[in-house]
């Protein structure tokens, strides 16, 4: 199954940036239940804002362990879900609906009748469907316990959970509602007694991210992967992150870095005066819960590398914290440091390519990057036997030129060499770790992208659209 299969048949989108932008109107703020959803178009739907009352009134007097209004985790849900799909279109709108009500039929009085009632059958299939796989999941798991005494899964089990939940599904959006409410039990999974937290975290990193991987949602899989990574190898998770602060503020002379280096030094010795006031008023399990909320906290939403202004909103929102003394752990800082250097990376790009590209009617240029996940990065090494400065991909800008349909290839692939000389201009390429796939096509017959690699642990991939 393909990404693009499930979204026109199961609403997945790949959102990139234009390099010449539209100028658009910042959305109003949207706020339901205490959850933002501002720049979320879909929630602004009748359907969807109909289902988040019902939800509302179905999960009244329910709380998560978090403390918060169950609803509140169904919006949440849903909001990860308007992250994948298209704005507009039934089948979105419905994806949406049933991950805001995924949980009624088994929580609450409700029952599939009144779903199919008041949001048609489409929506009350997507929820009996999520019901099942989380009722076979919840019992394979009790099974497991009673029969083995423990919660950790075999490679043979995994592999069989997987293939039973796939067997079990006739619409993969209904294996993408339960991912976003995976994901979003995971985010807030430090409420959990720890070692349930890490039997979750196993499963999850076994079998879910696998199911992700199936779907091609890789932001959303990278996501999840960096929380089980954080529950399972807190140590290896934070080294790895206290590592590639130390890197790029090492070798970026960006001055955007620079202020973000000195404005976490700062609060790191800030932290420390705090923590240490607080530290002998906490128990070992409560320390341990909120050192896990500090690590979960330091894994960076997967929607901010699909939709810039999410971004800008949310390295603007770290701001303001940081100027009103706001405390944060130094792993959130290093996290939010990481995420300001490939922005400064892919701004210091954008700025070039709009100063030296030639325009050409018709032709666009889009240009959108990512980081790589923490655990991917720890399976790289583990698997090369290499240091993490050996991990050249670590942050990753992706151009793409064309018109969309193919007929100005040829001055697109012209135009792929004039930004790889951009590239190299601005970054010094590592030698021996360059890949031209115009001039050297794959066996594959794939003939359209140049991938190149600088020695600021940055790979870029240089595309030209067919």
């Amino acid at each position: 199954v393909s990404a693009v299969a499930i979204a026109s048949g199961a609403c997945l989108s790949t959102k990139v940036d234009f390099l010449w932008p539209r100028i658009e109107q910042l959305p109003d703020t949207l706020v339901f239940e205490g959850v933002e959803v501002t720049g979320y178009q879909i929630f602004e739907d009748p359907k969807v804002q109909k289902a988040i009352a019902f939800a509302s009134t179905a999960h009244i007097g329910q709380f998560r362990r978090t403390g918060d209004p169950y609803v509140t985790h169904c919006i949440h849900t849903g909001k990860i879900l308007a992250a994948l799909v298209p704005s507009t279109g039934e089948r979105a709108i419905n994806t949406v609906v049933a991950g805001i009500l995924h949980d009624v039929i088994d929580d609450t009085a409700e029952n599939l009748k009144s779903v199919a009632e008041q949001f048609g059958d489409d929506v009350a299939s997507l929820v009996s469907g999520v019901s099942k796989l989380s009722y076979i999941n919840q019992l394979l798991r009790r099974h497991r316990q009673k029969n083995t005494g423990g919660s950790t899964l075999t490679s043979e089990e995994a592999n069989n959970l997987r293939a039973m939940l796939l067997g079990m599904v006739d619409d993969p959006r209904v294996v993408l509602i339960k991912l976003a409410d995976r994901l979003h039990n995971m985010r807030t999974i430090y409420a959990l007694p720890i070692p349930k937290a890490e039997a979750v975290a196993q499963e999850t990193l076994a079998v879910w991210c696998s199911l992700a991987s199936r779907l091609g949602v890789w932001a959303l899989k990278a996501e999840l992967e960096d929380l089980c990574f954080a529950v399972l190898q807190p140590q290896v998770f934070m080294k790895i992150r206290s590592e590639l602060t130390s890197m790029w503020n090492s070798t970026s002379k960006d001055k955007s870095m620079r202020r973000s280096s000195i404005r976490s030094d700062l609060l790191a010795s800030t932290k420390e005066v705090h923590a240490t006031s607080t530290h002998d008023l906490l128990s070992s399990n409560d320390q341990e819960q909120s050192n896990m909320e500090d690590l979960l906290r330091a894994v960076l939403p997967f929607d901010l590398f699909l939709d810039r202004r999410r971004r800008s909103d949310f390295l603007n929102n770290l701001q303001s914290n940081s100027e009103a003394s706001i405390r944060k752990p130094k792993i959130v800082d290093d996290a939010a440091i990481a995420l300001t250097s490939l922005a400064a990376c892919e701004e210091e790009l954008q700025q070039e390519l709009l100063i030296t590209t030639s325009y050409i009617p018709g032709m666009e240029v889009r240009l959108s990057s990512r980081l790589k996940s923490l655990y991917s990065i720890y399976c790289k090494m583990k698997r090369k036997r290499v240091g993490i400065r050996q991990v050249y991909d670590a942050r990753a800008l992706r151009v793409i030129v064309g018109d969309k349909n193919g007929a100005l290839h040829g001055p697109a692939v012209r135009s792929c060499y004039s930004i790889l000389d951009i590239v190299h201009r601005l970054w010094t390429p590592i030698d021996g770790e360059f890949d031209d796939y115009i001039i050297n096509p794959k066996g594959s017959g794939y003939q359209v992208s140049i991938i190149s690699h600088q020695i600021k642990h940055l790979v870029a991939s240089i595309n030209a659209e067919v």
